[in-house]
């Protein structure tokens, strides 16, 4: 059975999203070294996911499409520096 209450399904797939990216973190010391680069990729990822569910759900901004493309805009171009600076260091 799904909730019902949007607030309530933002706040499950927020931890959702958290316990994927605790998972994720989790590596072995022995992986290789690229799975390290690659896991610290997938985290940003599920933190940008995490920050558009807080944005679209917890803001409102789910019901103002100018705004929510304005933030999503701004949001995904810092996840995308985020991502190529991890992935350059």
């Amino acid at each position: 059975m799904r909730p019902s209450d949007p607030l309530i399904r933002a706040w499950l797939a927020l931890v959702a999203l958290s316990a994927l990216a605790t998972g994720v973190s989790l590596l072995r010391p022995d992986a290789p070294p690229w799975a390290a680069t690659v896991a610290g990729a997938a985290i940003l990822v599920l933190a940008w996911l995490k920050a558009r569910v807080i944005l679209n759900r917890y803001l409102g901004l789910a019901g103002v499409p100018g705004a929510r493309r304005g933030f999503g805009a701004g949001l995904g171009a810092f996840a995308l520096a985020a991502l190529v600076l991890y992935a350059l260091g």
